[in-house]
Formats: C-alpha cells, sequence, structure tokens
C-alpha cells in the first residue's frame, strides 16, 4: 500500500481563555482533517483541584465549550458538516464531566451523530493517597519522596500517553477529551491513527511528537512570544498553526492561507527550544532525539521539520501530585522619588518586626524597578514593592495584613499601597510534586458516550509492558563546548552591547526548572555563541539571580546554531506555589538579552542590517 497523504491538524488552543474563535477559523479556513488544543499546565490544574473541593461536578477546563459555541455555534456545526476529528487535554481533572457537556451541547444544536469519547485512567489520587505506588521519589531533587498525607493530595495525575486516544478514535470516536495526557498526545494519537503506525514506527513517531510540541502552545509557532516581533507585518489576531504529518513523520509547520502572524524558521525555532529538557524529549509512547532538528524555509508561512530520531519508549511516565501547601496572600506598596531604595528598606525592617517568623513558611519582599532620574511624570519616579507570604495556618494571614497596616501611617514618606485588597486576604495554594511511574502500572480507557450522555461502551488500555520500554530512563547530555580555547576562531574588534543585539531567546518553566535556548541567525556567529556561552558564562550573565543551590545542564544544536540550558531549582517549588514574580520564567529569557556582553562587533553589525531591513519590511506592509 502506498504512503496515506499528510495528516492535516490545526491547534486551536495553548492556554486556558486563548484561541477563542479558533475552532471556527480553523474548520472554516483551515482545510484541516484535525483539531487539537492544549488548555493545561501545572498551575491550572492547581485551580481545578482546589475547585474539586467544594464542587466535585467540576473540575475540567470549559474553555472548548466556549469555542464550539463561537459564531452561534457555527464552529460546531462545522467540525461536524466536515468530520473533523478534535482531540485536547480539556476534561482536566473531570474529563468525563466535561464530554458530557460537549454532547449535550451537540444535541442543543439537533447534532446527534458526533460521537464523544473521554479517555480515563490519569487520576490516581486514590491509588497515591493510599500508598499504593510505595515511594515516589522527586523527579528532580533526588532522595526526596513524597509523604503521604491523606486528604492534603488533592489531586495526582499521569502524563498518559496516546494509547487511549488511538483506540477511541479506531472505535469511531470524533470528539475525545482526555484528561492530563501529555501536551503532544493529541498530535500523536491523530498521526498514530491516520498513518496506522506501529510500535517499531518511532522515527515517524517522534516527528509527530516534536510537530505536537510546536503546535501545541497555538500562537507561539506563528509569531506571539517571540522576541523578534518588530518584524512580523500583523502582530495582532494571528492565525494558529497547522501541522502537516507525512507517513516518515517529517513535519511541515503552517498557518490558515491570508492570516496573520507567520511562520518563519525563527518563530518556528523559538518554539522548538521552548520548555523543553535537553537532547532527549520524553513521551510515553516515543522519546524523541531532537540535536539533529533541522528547520528549513519552503516558501511563506512554511517550514520543514525533519532530523527528528525516535528511541524505545522510557519504562516510566510521569506523575503530578497537587498537594495542599497551605495559604497565601500578598499586597503592592510603591515608592516614588528619592531615597527609594532607602524607602524599601524601611517598609521592610517595619513590617518584618511585626511578623513572628515561624508562623511562616515564606516571607518576600521585594523591589521591582527602579525610577529615572529627573522624571517627567511621577509614573516614571515610582517602584514597586511586592509583599508576599506563605504559611500553614491561615490565622497568620491576618498577623501579616496587620503588620502592613500597622506601619501605614509611621512608614516612608509617600507610602501608598496598591488598592485592591483582596489580594491580601488568604488564599489556598497548591504545592507540586513531580515524580516517576512505571508504565506498567498505569493502565487507561477509551469511554465512548451515548446518545444520552451515558457510557456506551468502555474499552480498557493496559500499560505497556515492561519487554515494550528500554530499561532505563535515557539521561539527557550536558556538555561544555567542544572546542578548547587555542581552537577558537579570532573574531576582530569587540563592543559590548546587550547580549540580545545580536542572540535570539525563547524561555519557558518545568516545575522548579526554568529553560532557556538561546540562538544566532548567522553561521559565521554561531561558533562565537558555541564557545561562548558555557555554563559559567550563563551563571556570570544571570548575576545577583544565580544561587549556588541551582545547577546548570547545557548542550547544543548544532543545525539551529543554538545553545540551551536548564537551570534547576530557579522557580523553586513551581509556579503553583513560587513566590517570584515570574514563576513561568517567560521573561528569563529576555533577562539574559538584556545583560550587557562583549560580543564581536562585526557580527552584531550584520544581525543589525538584518533587523533593520526586516522591521522596514514590516512597518511598510502596515501602511
Amino acid at each position: 500500500m502506498s504512503p496515506r497523504r499528510p495528516i492535516r491538524i490545526g491547534n486551536s488552543s495553548g492556554a486556558i481563555n486563548d484561541g477563542i474563535d479558533q475552532v471556527y477559523r480553523l474548520a472554516r479556513d483551515g482545510n484541516v482533517d484535525a483539531i487539537t488544543a492544549d488548555y493545561l499546565a501545572e498551575f491550572n490544574i492547581a485551580w481545578k483541584a482546589i475547585e474539586l473541593t467544594t464542587n466535585p461536578d467540576l473540575g475540567y477546563e470549559p474553555n472548548f465549550l466556549e469555542q464550539l459555541a463561537w459564531h452561534n455555534g457555527d464552529a460546531a456545526r462545522l467540525v461536524a458538516k466536515k468530520g473533523i476529528k478534535v482531540v485536547h487535554d480539556g476534561g482536566a481533572l473531570n474529563p468525563r464531566g466535561l464530554a458530557r457537556k460537549v454532547n449535550d451541547y451537540f444535541h442543543s444544536l439537533g447534532i446527534r451523530d458526533v460521537k464523544v469519547a473521554w479517555v480515563g485512567g490519569d487520576d490516581v489520587t486514590r491509588v497515591v493517597r493510599e500508598g499504593g505506588f510505595g515511594e515516589i521519589e522527586h523527579l528532580d531533587r533526588k532522595g526526596t519522596a513524597l509523604e503521604v498525607r491523606g486528604d492534603e493530595i488533592l489531586a495526582a495525575n499521569v502524563y498518559t500517553g496516546h494509547a487511549g486516544i488511538v483506540t477511541a478514535l479506531k472505535a469511531g470516536a470524533q470528539i475525545v477529551i482526555c484528561g492530563r495526557c501529555c501536551d503532544a498526545s493529541p498530535v500523536t494519537g491523530l498521526a498514530t491513527w491516520w498513518h496506522k503506525w506501529g510500535p517499531l514506527d518511532l522515527d515517524a513517531m517522534a516527528g509527530s511528537l516534536m510537530a505536537g510540541h510546536l503546535i501545541e502552545c497555538g500562537a507561539y509557532v506563528t509569531g506571539g512570544n517571540y522576541c523578534g516581533f518588530l518584524e512580523i507585518e500583523k502582530p495582532y489576531r494571528s492565525g494558529w498553526p497547522i501541522a502537516e504529518i507525512a507517513s516518515d513523520g517529517v513535519t511541515f509547520i503552517t498557518k490558515p492561507e491570508g492570516s496573520n502572524g507567520a511562520v518563519t524558521v525563527d518563530t518556528t525555532k523559538a518554539q522548538l527550544l521552548y520548555e523543553i529538557q535537553g537532547p532527549i524529549y520524553l513521551n510515553p509512547d516515543v522519546v524523541a532525539k531532537i540535536d539533529g532538528a533541522q528547520l528549513e524555509q519552503l516558501g511563506k508561512d512554511r517550514v520543514r521539520l525533519s532530523g527528528i530520531k525516535g528511541l524505545t519508549p522510557p519504562p516510566t511516565m510521569k506523575l503530578a501530585v497537587c498537594l495542599l501547601g497551605g495559604w497565601h496572600a500578598e499586597l503592592s506598596a510603591y515608592v516614588a522619588g528619592l531615597q527609594c531604595y532607602e524607602k524599601f528598606e524601611m517598609m521592610k525592617s517595619q513590617v518584618l518586626r511585626e511578623l513572628d517568623p515561624k508562623d511562616f513558611s515564606t516571607i518576600s519582599i521585594e523591589a521591582y524597578g527602579f525610577p529615572k532620574p529627573n522624571p517627567n511624570s511621577q509614573k516614571e519616579s515610582t517602584m514597586q514593592i511586592r509583599l508576599f507570604v506563605q504559611t500553614p495556618k491561615k490565622e497568620a494571614i491576618a498577623a501579616f495584613k496587620r503588620a502592613i497596616f500597622y506601619n501605614g501611617m509611621q512608614g516612608y514618606c509617600g507610602l501608598h499601597l496598591g488598592m485592591d485588597w483582596r489580594t491580601v486576604e488568604p488564599k489556598m495554594f497548591v504545592s507540586y510534586f513531580p515524580g516517576l511511574l512505571k508504565q506498567s502500572k498505569v493502565s487507561t480507557s477509551a469511554n465512548l458516550l451515548s446518545g444520552t450522555g451515558e457510557a456506551e461502551k468502555t474499552i480498557p488500555v493496559p500499560g505497556k509492558k515492561d519487554t515494550e520500554c528500554s530499561s532505563t530512563v535515557p539521561k539527557q547530555e550536558s556538555y561544555e563546548p567542544q572546542v578548547s580555547i587555542d581552537q577558537r576562531q579570532q573574531y576582530g574588534r569587540t563592543v559590548t552591547r546587550p547580549l540580545g543585539d545580536l542572540v535570539f531567546a525563547r524561555s519557558g518553566d518545568k516545575g522548579g526548572n526554568a529553560n532557556v535556548g538561546l540562538w544566532v541567525r548567522d553561521a559565521a556567529a554561531w561558533p562565537w555563541l558555541q564557545t561562548f556561552l558555557t555554563s559559567q558564562k550563563l551563571i556570570e550573565i544571570l548575576g545577583d539571580d544565580w544561587d549556588d543551590r541551582y545547577t546548570v545542564e547545557r548542550c547544543e544544536f548544532p543545525n539551529l546554531w543554538a545553545v540551551h540550558f536548564v537551570v534547576k531549582g530557579i522557580l523553586q517549588h513551581g509556579v503553583s506555589s513560587s513566590s517570584i514574580l515570574d514563576g513561568f520564567a517567560k521573561s528569563f529569557g529576555e533577562f539574559i538579552r538584556a545583560r550587557e556582553v562583549q560580543m564581536p562587533e562585526r557580527f552584531v553589525r550584520v544581525e543589525q542590517e538584518r533587523r533593520e531591513k526586516a522591521i522596514a519590511s514590516a512597518q511598510m506592509a502596515r501602511l
């Protein structure tokens, strides 16, 4: 049999409240076979865990229902009429609940031939509470085990693969609602079902895995969160991405014709390097080796991804445990004018004198920004003080609130507070604990709904056998430049400039770790970047943000002219409980790019000329 044509998969969401019109636009304009979406992150899984403590009927993300209802339900009508498959993780902690709501909505439109299914098995909360998996070690902090504390465990979910999705599709489902599957599993499931891949088609599956990674964040690959945004002609109401995945796993990234945004080698490279952990990309169905990745611009808004190699699946799956961490609160004060840091130190000292440190697990009082000299407005002369606490005792928040207001009238000159005092009321927060479970211990199921919304058929999907997996989880390679100092080229005159005047970057989070990929756009500059950006140089660039408790892993992507780092521990215990303002590490790369370093003048000049030309072209296109 000749290979089937590439499957064309669009992505309609990369986060909650994202892409409200994208199911409609992709169904109308995208000529797609399938639509996926990614609604989940560690922080909203945490929110859903808290939500379930008061309303057990919720726990899912409702965005998909809003997307189906777009344009008076025309989005749902187009999906039904065109037979477009839809697979996503919006079920969160209650996929059955969302599946029934979706089924009911189609029925409310008079559409009764859309088969809805949900995939179960990722929710292992009860087993973890009862200690049924034995000791669970922390994914990053070796020697740290999960302390099972009964009801303090709000939720425990395994990051499942695509087996349940493929089973549901084979059984005739058009809409498949998952819980905490891996972000890219909807794409790999659709491609595996479409091309009828088997367990030995590792390279092809690995290619589809990275296709899923590229489109899972929606507009991030079509110009969003992109440090070259000034080069995008129309950086608004962007087209959402489409992945065309061939039978060998080679992928073409594009977007609906005529839509805004852009698909270029650099927008694609930024997403490829986003929230990865190194040259090995782990997934329950296949391991992708990605350091040989190649990107090629084939035309306007069309990029080819190749060079991905597939390895045998790992023996384990990621487990995310959400625990009740306690209570937190925060409030912002503002400083203006002269002696700002002295005023900050005064307030910090006054507040700390009123608090008993033993009542709090975290007390963070930090200054953000710095006023301009000779400011032209009060706005230009103002700095923020963020006061933040966490505590296992709800009543301690009242002491924190009193400490702030007690010092209000005896504070520094010009003291004024943010007026939304709801932020200083106690709020539950979630402690995030990532671990691993053996794949053989976790089975899933595909559950197809009947016309009434009840379960019509449940198909068990056993976990992978040990013989189907590798014996160990492959380790990420971490290494310094493979070029000795005496082999380094001489690059001539240097200039001291922000690193970002030459280098692009994209950063993100995984639990308590931040990742950042940095790349250049000129082959001649790559050997310089490769030898310049050592782990020690990154530590130097991080300045006051570095702490010796952190560790760094480094690798290279030669075909992308990129160096990649993971800084472990810099985000504390993850965004759901972090005290730092940028718990997602979204601006981590931009901070690095803002740091001044010595760079070869000729490389900077070439890059600046390229940017000026591209920005001018984009500006002309907007006229």
